[in-house]
């Protein structure tokens, strides 16, 4: 176990340094945050060269399509929209000066697949990789937090916002992965439902909350909107989760 530990630390490292690596180089080749991320790509490349190192840790990536997958997709595309618009009317309610993005022609061009492959980075590294291995020793709970923690501290670029909004914000993304978990339960961790569920957050930040990302006060209220199905995730899935 002590192993297993150290080799998943390993994958951590790397796609830590691997993050910084292409941020530097999108800066030095000017290209534009806003249509892709190369950052995003770091667990998914992390994943691979962990992959190429250590046989053990090598997984498959869930792939089926069938109908439980396509239900589970359509739900992984809804509930996270849901829970961000929510987010959105009671920032309204609470006098946040947010608006919706009122320019959505990028959406549907460069931004949607930029978007899309963002997300596909993240959670080959995160939820294909990262969550089956600490499954092996730990719940699907407690994997699900430790990944949900993992994905939001990796945004290194939030921590300049202080530290009530990353507290909203882990609290956001510890949530979103516990939710995450459950909709994957006897999937083989399939990748187009994490996907979908990843692309439709990001989808969501860019319509509702592009103008005041940046809020504290609105991402705290958006943690504890996700906090609140993901207690009721917890309570209601039983062994499910917990059982190792």
């Amino acid at each position: 176990m002590t192993k297993m530990i150290l080799k998943l630390l390993l994958f951590i490292l790397i796609t830590l340094i691997l993050t910084g690596l292409l941020a530097a180089f999108q800066q030095n080749i000017n290209l534009d945050f806003d249509k892709i991320v190369l950052p995003q790509l770091a667990p998914c490349i992390g994943f691979l060269i962990i992959a190429l190192l250590f046989k053990d840790l090598r997984v498959s990536i869930g792939l089926e399509i069938n109908k439980s997958i396509i239900l589970k997709s359509v739900l992984a595309l809804v509930v996270p929209f849901i829970l961000i618009s929510v987010s959105y009317f009671i920032g309204k309610l609470n006098s946040i000066e947010i608006q919706l993005t009122k320019d959505l022609i990028p959406l549907f061009s460069f931004t949607l697949i930029g978007i899309l492959i963002g997300a596909f980075g993240e959670e080959i590294g995160w939820r294909s990789f990262l969550q089956p291995n600490l499954e092996k020793n730990n719940s699907a709970l407690l994997a699900s937090i430790i990944v949900g923690l993992i994905w939001g501290l990796w945004h290194i670029g939030h921590y300049k916002n202080g530290g009530v909004f990353m507290i909203g914000f882990l609290l956001f993304t510890v949530s979103a992965s516990v939710i995450l978990a459950l909709i994957l339960r006897d999937t083989k961790y399939n990748i187009m439902i994490s996907v979908l569920f990843h692309t439709s957050i990001n989808i969501g930040f860019f319509l509702f909350f592009k103008y005041s990302l940046t809020d504290s006060k609105l991402m705290l209220i958006n943690g504890i909107v996700w906090l609140i199905p993901a207690i009721g995730v917890i309570l209601m899935s039983g062994k499910h989760l917990i059982k190792i």
